[in-house]
Formats: C-alpha cells, sequence, structure tokens
C-alpha cells in the first residue's frame, strides 16, 4: 500500500470538498426535478447540465487524493428538502450554495497554503471555478428580477442556457 502524501487535517479537509461536490450535484437534481414539475424545462435542463459539472470536481478531488496516494471517501448526502417554486428559487438557492462552496474553499487554502503548497496549489483551480459559478448565479438573479418585473419569465426559462 501506498504511503498518503496528504496529513490528516488536510485529507479531512479534502474529503470535505467532495462531500461539497456530490451535495450541489443532488441538490442541482433535487432542483431540476422540481422545475420540471413546474414546466420550466429550459431551467431544468440548466440545472441537469451544472449538476454533470458537479460530478466532473468530484471526480478531479478523487483523482488528486489517488494521486497522493490516498483515496476518498465516500460521504453519504443527506435528504435534500428545499422547495423550489419559482425560477427565482431556484436562483436563489443556488446564488448562496455557491457562495458557500466558494468560502469553504478560500478558507480551506488559508489553512493548507503554509503546510502543503500542492494542497494549496490544487485548491486555487476550485476557488477560481467558485469564484465564475457565484459570478454568473448573481447575473442570472439579476436577469430573473428583470424577466419577473417585464413578465417575460417563459421568454427567461427557454433562453437560460443562452
Amino acid at each position: 500500500m501506498l504511503k498518503s502524501l496528504l496529513s490528516a487535517s488536510i485529507r479531512s479537509g479534502i474529503n470535505k470538498a467532495a462531500y461539497h461536490e456530490l451535495y450541489q450535484s443532488h441538490l442541482w437534481n433535487h432542483i431540476a426535478n422540481q422545475l420540471q414539475r413546474l414546466g420550466l424545462f429550459g431551467t431544468q435542463k440548466y440545472f441537469l447540465k451544472e449538476a454533470a459539472e458537479e460530478l466532473t470536481h468530484y471526480t478531479i478531488i478523487v483523482n488528486f487524493m489517488n494521486d497522493m496516494g490516498d483515496m476518498a471517501d465516500m460521504p453519504a448526502i443527506e435528504a435534500i428538502k428545499d422547495k423550489v417554486n419559482s425560477i427565482g428559487d431556484a436562483l436563489e438557492i443556488a446564488y448562496e450554495t455557491e457562495l458557500d462552496v466558494y468560502n469553504f474553499y478560500k478558507k480551506m487554502y488559508q489553512d493548507v497554503e503554509r503546510q502543503d503548497v500542492s494542497v494549496a496549489q490544487f485548491l486555487l483551480q476550485f476557488i477560481e471555478i467558485q469564484r465564475k459559478a457565484v459570478g454568473a448565479y448573481g447575473d442570472l438573479l439579476a436577469k430573473y428580477k428583470i424577466a419577473e418585473e417585464t413578465k417575460e419569465i417563459l421568454e427567461f426559462d427557454q433562453h437560460i442556457n443562452d
């Protein structure tokens, strides 16, 4: 068996990152299911695409841990109970979730920067991914609010993937 290059505390942090990525994938699928129920198929497809991206992020983390002579734990994901009654609800949940994960990665980077430069370097890509996601959801929320005011919700739903 290979010796892990990760300290116990860093291993724990990376496993938390893996959890966040899987949780987000589940959350986006949950939101997509509710949007489908509401007949908002464009936004449903958008969240399904987002769910797939989160699984890609999870795989990147798993591969990194393997490269470091370790193995990611398979986290249990609790049942998601968030209710979505509109595109606005979905976007608000997404924005807040992405912001929380962005702050998680920033804190983790600060915690490991002096301990392990390889892990710190690895985390930078996730900080950038999360920064872009926070910005993208902020933009979508702003556009949605305009669509809501102008009664163009279905138009917004049809073109969210553009």
